[in-house]
C-alpha cells in the first residue's frame, strides 16, 4: 500500500491485477519525532522510516510508523500520548478470550507470557503516509486490545478481524522517547507550538494557545468548548459550564523538575464528593519535546509529579486502609479508591477530555512514593509518582511566584522530623548511654564496708536506744541503713538521729516496715515487706552512734508484735537511683523522635481511616 505524496490517496497493489486506488487520507499533523524517510537509531540499532498509518479511537488518535530495521526486519513504532511502543506480529500458540469477552485489567496467555489488557476499544484508520507493507481500508474500523505484561516488560496489541473474529497478535517492548531519534537533517524540527489555524466551530474564535504534533484536543479560550483535533475539522466534545477554578499555574508556565523545563500544556480540575464533602484535585499536563507528557497533580498545596508506567497492580475485593499489595518487586500500601469526576479542562491535551466524564481511580502510597491506578469507560492506566517537596517546588517554578502553603498531611508525604526533635533525640541518646554507664558503675564498683551491726529488742527500741559508737573516717560520707525484722501481718514505724561524741544530733531520718499475708478465694497472698533501708549523709568525721525509736502494732489497730530488730550501716556506697531519674528523662527523650513520626502517620491516616470506619 502506498499513499500518494500528492493527493492523499490511498493505492494498493494487487498481485493478481493492477493499481487500485482507495480513499483518501485525511491531511494528517507533522511529527515533532519522525518522518517518512527519515534514519535513525532505536538505542543502538539504526532504522529507516517507510511510512506511517493514523489511527483515531474514542479518546483521541495515535501513530504506527512503519520502520526497516538494518537487519531488513519490518517492525511497527506506535506513538501514543508521548509513549514509545515497538512492536512484531506474533504467532499465538493457544486460545485468547473474544473481544466481547475482554475487560480492562484482565489476564490473558500470550504463549510463555502473561499479558494484562489495559485499553479495549474500536479505532478507524483516519490517514497514512509513505509505504505500508499491507493493505488497510482508510476509514476501515477494527476491535483492538492493548496491554502490557504483569512487570512492564513488554507491550502486546490485539487486532480482532471484523469478519471472522480472529486475533492478529503484536508484542514488544516500551521504549523511552530519548532512545528513538531521526537524523536531525531528516526529521521535521521538534516544535513547542503549531501553525496550523484552528477555528472554534461554536464561537468562531480561532484558538492561539499552544498545542504540539501530539496534541488531541485543545479548548476554546473564549467560549471553554473542548474541541477534538483528531478529524479532518475541530469539532465541539465538551464544554466548561462553571467558572474558571482557581489554577496556579497558567497555561504556558515554564516548570524545571530534575533539570527539564517543561511547559504546561493543559489543565484540569477533578472533584469527587463524599456526602457534603467535596475534594478537589488540580492536574497540570506538562510537555517537553525529548522527555514527553508528565503530569502534576495538587491537592491542598500538595504536589505529586506522575507518569505513566505499565504492569499489573491487583486490587483485592473489601481492601482496608493500610493493606499491602504488591507492585513487581515493590510493596505499597493502599490508600483509598473512589470515583471523581472532571469538572474543568482547558489548554491542549494528548487525549480527549470531556467534562462530567467520571474515573474511578485506586491510590496505593510508598512515601514518598504513590501509584494510581484510573479506569475510564474501557480503558485502565497507570501512573507512578513522587511527592515533590516544597523546596523543589518552588525552584521548579518561574522566580517571583509563590506556590500555596500546604494543608493537613498528604497520603504520600514523607515524614522529615524538626531540626530541633532530631538534636533533642541525639542529645538524649547520649545522656541515656551516660546515665547507663554511671548506673552499671554505681553498681559494680560499690564496696559496701560495715560500720555497724547490732539487734536492738522491743524493750530498748520503744523507750529510744544508742547503739554501739561507729567511726567515720572521711568528711561526706554517704551511709546506707539496712534493716530487717520479722513481721507477721504487723507493722513498724522508725525514727533514727545520728548523734555525736558531744551527744547532740547532727542528722535525723525515718523508715517504716510492714509485711502481710492470708488466703482468700483467689488463693495465697502477701504485701510489703520485712526489711527497710535509708541512705543518710555526715558531713564531718569523727565518732557517732545511731538512736533508735520505733513504734508498731498488728492488723489495722492490734498491740505491737514486739519483734526484735536488726540493723546494719555501710560506708562506702552509692546511691544507684540517683541516676535512675536521668535515666528515665533521657529515655523519654530519645522517643520524640518516634512519637512526632507516629503522630505524623496518624495525620496521614486519619481521613481514611474515618471514613472507613464510616463504611
Amino acid at each position: 500500500m502506498k499513499i500518494c505524496d500528492y493527493c492523499r490517496t490511498a493505492i494498493y497493489w494487487d498481485d493478481e491485477s493492477a493499481l487500485r486506488a482507495g480513499n483518501k487520507s485525511l491531511d494528517l499533523p507533522l511529527s515533532a519525532r519522525f518522518k517518512v524517510g527519515a534514519s535513525g537509531k532505536l538505542k543502538k540499532e539504526s532504522f529507516r522510516v517507510l511510512g506511517r498509518l493514523v489511527y483515531a479511537h474514542d479518546t483521541g488518535t495515535w501513530n504506527e510508523w512503519y520502520v526497516e530495521m538494518q537487519d531488513g526486519s519490518i517492525l511497527w513504532l506506535s506513538e501514543d500520548e508521548g509513549e514509545l511502543f515497538l512492536e512484531k506480529p506474533f504467532t499465538l500458540t493457544g486460545p485468547v478470550p473474544p473481544f466481547d469477552d475482554l475487560k480492562p485489567g484482565m489476564e490473558i496467555a500470550l504463549g510463555p507470557k502473561i499479558g494484562v489488557v489495559e485499553e479495549i476499544g474500536e479505532a478507524r484508520c483516519i490517514g497514512g503516509e509513505g509505504e505500508i507493507p499491507f493493505q488497510v481500508e482508510i476509514g476501515e474500523t477494527y476491535r483492538y486490545a492493548d496491554g502490557a505484561g504483569q512487570d512492564g516488560s513488554f507491550s502486546f496489541g490485539l487486532e480482532y478481524d471484523a469478519g471472522t473474529g480472529a486475533p492478529r497478535a503484536f508484542i514488544g517492548r516500551i521504549l523511552e522517547l530519548k532512545s528513538a531519534k531521526s537524523s536531525p537533517e531528516d526529521k521535521t524540527a521538534p516544535e513547542s507550538r503549531v501553525g496550523l489555524i484552528i477555528r472554534c466551530p461554536s464561537c468562531g474564535k480561532p484558538y492561539e494557545g499552544a498545542r504540539v504534533s501530539t496534541t488531541e484536543m485543545v479548548v476554546c479560550e473564549a467560549c471553554g468548548a473542548g474541541l477534538d483535533l483528531t478529524e479532518a475539522q475541530a469539532k465541539v466534545v465538551g464544554k466548561n459550564e462553571d467558572p474558571e477554578p482557581l489554577f496556579t499555574f497558567p497555561v504556558g508556565t515554564p516548570l524545571t523538575f530534575d533539570k527539564v523545563q517543561y511547559e504546561v500544556m493543559g489543565r484540569l480540575l477533578y472533584d469527587e464528593q463524599e456526602g457534603t464533602k467535596h475534594y478537589r484535585t488540580f492536574e497540570y499536563v506538562l510537555y517537553n519535546p525529548d522527555a514527553g507528557y508528565l503530569w502534576l497533580s495538587e491537592e491542598r498545596g500538595h504536589f505529586t509529579l506522575s507518569s505513566p508506567f505499565h504492569g499489573s497492580v491487583a486490587i483485592p475485593p473489601g481492601i482496608k486502609p493500610k493493606q499491602k499489595v504488591r507492585v513487581g518487586q515493590d510493596t505499597f500500601k493502599f490508600y483509598e479508591q473512589g470515583t471523581q469526576s472532571l469538572k474543568w479542562v482547558d489548554g491542549a491535551l494528548p487525549w480527549r477530555a470531556v467534562v462530567g466524564e467520571s474515573t474511578h481511580y485506586v491510590h496505593l502510597v510508598k512515601p514518598p512514593e504513590c501509584i494510581d491506578r484510573e479506569k475510564t469507560g474501557r480503558e485502565i492506566e497507570l501512573f507512578r509518582g513522587r511527592y515533590v517537596s516544597p523546596e523543589e517546588m518552588q525552584a521548579a517554578v518561574p522566580k517571583g511566584r509563590r506556590i500555596p502553603s500546604r494543608g493537613g498531611v498528604y497520603s504520600c508525604q514523607p515524614y522529615i522530623p524538626y531540626a530541633s526533635l532530631v538534636g533533642l533525640w541525639k542529645i538524649a541518646c547520649v545522656f541515656l548511654i551516660l546515665n547507663v554507664l554511671l548506673l552499671t558503675y554505681s553498681c559494680t564498683s560499690e564496696k559496701k564496708t560495715a560500720v555497724l551491726h547490732e539487734k536492738i529488742t522491743y524493750d530498748q527500741y520503744s523507750k529510744e536506744h544508742l547503739t554501739q559508737p561507729f567511726a567515720i573516717k572521711q568528711d561526706g560520707t554517704i551511709l546506707r541503713l539496712a534493716g530487717h525484722a520479722p513481721l507477721k501481718n504487723s507493722w513498724l514505724a522508725l525514727d533514727f538521729a545520728v548523734v555525736n561524741a558531744g551527744e547532740s544530733v547532727v542528722s535525723e531520718f525515718s523508715g517504716d516496715a510492714s509485711y502481710y499475708y492470708g488466703t482468700d478465694s483467689d488463693g495465697s497472698w502477701s504485701e510489703g515487706s520485712s526489711n527497710f533501708s535509708s541512705y543518710f549523709k555526715i558531713k564531718k568525721a569523727g565518732t557517732y552512734k545511731l538512736l533508735v525509736h520505733a513504734t508498731g502494732g498488728s492488723g489495722i489497730n492490734g498491740p505491737p508484735m514486739k519483734e526484735p530488730i536488726q540493723i546494719s550501716l555501710y560506708s562506702d556506697v552509692t546511691i544507684s537511683w540517683y541516676f535512675f531519674i536521668p535515666l528515665i528523662l533521657a529515655g523519654l527523650m530519645t522517643f520524640a523522635e518516634p512519637l512526632g513520626r507516629l503522630i505524623f502517620e496518624a495525620r496521614r491516616w486519619q481521613q481514611v481511616a474515618e471514613d472507613d470506619d464510616d463504611d
